[in-house]
């Protein structure tokens, strides 16, 4: 009978086998793909909070020259309120949306902004559409027609296109698409 104490000729290894050093390796290369991942994914994210700045500054600009359009020395002509397009306006014709944004692409700081996924000019669409790969940062505006008191939904909301007519107070929701297409809403706010 043998003893407890009497051990075989099998050696014992203290030290990591072939398999504990491919984990290992395995382990460090998981480490460094989502570490990639994460960066990749900030710059992204980096990227869409320029977009959303970009729709802030659109939506500040629109909500200070709204409150002093309708006066007559007004800064901003092109975006003046009160001015009736005649009913077949063009997109040039003051009084209409057309004309309000040339004015504001041509002699305003909002003419320097860079779409941060093209380095482009952001250019306005009339939809967020997740399979379009073209709209990221782009912006959406949108005309917020009120709706009669007691209806479902308290407004309905339209493209602004450029031959809309601009003479009166305008409730507008501004958004951006994100890197998926997804609009990302920024305000609604008074024009």
């Amino acid at each position: 009978m043998a003893s407890s104490t009497d051990h075989t000729s099998e050696s014992q290894h203290l030290g990591s086998t072939t398999a504990d050093k491919l984990f290992m390796f395995f382990l460090l290369l998981v480490v460094i793909a989502v570490t990639l991942l994460g960066v990749v994914n900030y710059k992204e994210a980096l990227k869409t909070e320029a977009s959303k700045s970009n729709g802030e500054a659109w939506v500040a600009w629109l909500t200070e020259t709204g409150t002093t359009r309708f006066e007559a020395d007004t800064k901003h002509p092109a975006c003046k309120g009160g001015v009736k397009p005649a009913a077949d306006a063009k997109a040039t014709d003051a009084g209409t949306w057309g004309a309000c944004l040339a004015h504001i692409l041509a002699t305003t700081d909002l003419k320097d902004q860079i779409n941060p996924f093209f380095d482009k000019t952001p250019h306005f669409v009339a939809a967020c559409v997740p399979s379009d790969r073209t709209l990221m940062g782009a912006i959406l505006l949108e005309d917020l027609m009120p709706t009669p008191p007691g209806s479902a939904t308290p407004f309905v909301a339209s493209q602004l296109v450029e031959t809309d007519a601009i003479d009166y107070k305008m409730q507008l929701r501004l958004s951006v698409c994100d890197k998926g297409g997804y609009a990302i809403k920024v305000a609604e706010f008074e024009f």
